[in-house]
């Protein structure tokens, strides 16, 4: 069932938590099931960062998602993340490959990309301010992830 979010809301929908779906259905947010608002997070997200990378000149600044397996488990989690974060992870990488013991913790590749994790941000401000498919993904994403923690509490 492919929802087009971006297209298919209107800002009186959007205000009570209701979407369209492509069929003509209305969706309530707030009676959405865990795997539903999953798989809606899924496909708003991936909406969300395909507006915003066709809407960047700066490749550093692309968003791609993508599946791993963390170290001692069988569920695989998806991760989205900046061109810029994966080249530190791939330098971090290299530097281990060089000069054993060296390697740096996640949390530090995170600080030292800090910078332009800032400037990620005042992109997608800007963004929301400028395109207004990205200001509806971004308010619907909000919402269901608002849903998502009210299921998990």
């Amino acid at each position: 069932m492919r929802i087009l979010i971006a297209f298919l809301l209107c800002t009186c929908y959007l205000q009570r938590g209701l979407a369209q779906s492509d069929e003509g259905e209305v969706i309530v947010i707030s009676e959405l099931n865990r795997a539903e608002v999953k798989q809606f997070i899924e496909e708003a997200e991936n909406q969300f960062y395909e507006i915003f990378n066709a809407n960047i000149d700066d490749d550093d600044f692309r968003i791609t998602c993508r599946r791993e397996t963390p170290t001692g488990s069988n569920i695989p989690v998806r991760i989205c993340e900046p061109k810029f974060m994966i080249d530190a992870r791939a330098r971090n990488a290299n530097n281990f490959g060089f000069n054993p013991g060296v390697v740096e913790a996640d949390r530090a590749i995170r600080t030292s990309v800090e910078p332009q994790y800032r400037k990620l941000q005042q992109m997608m401000e800007q963004m929301t301010q400028e395109v207004p498919a990205f200001s509806q993904i971004a308010s619907i994403l909000a919402q269901l992830r608002a849903r998502q923690e009210q299921l998990l509490n």
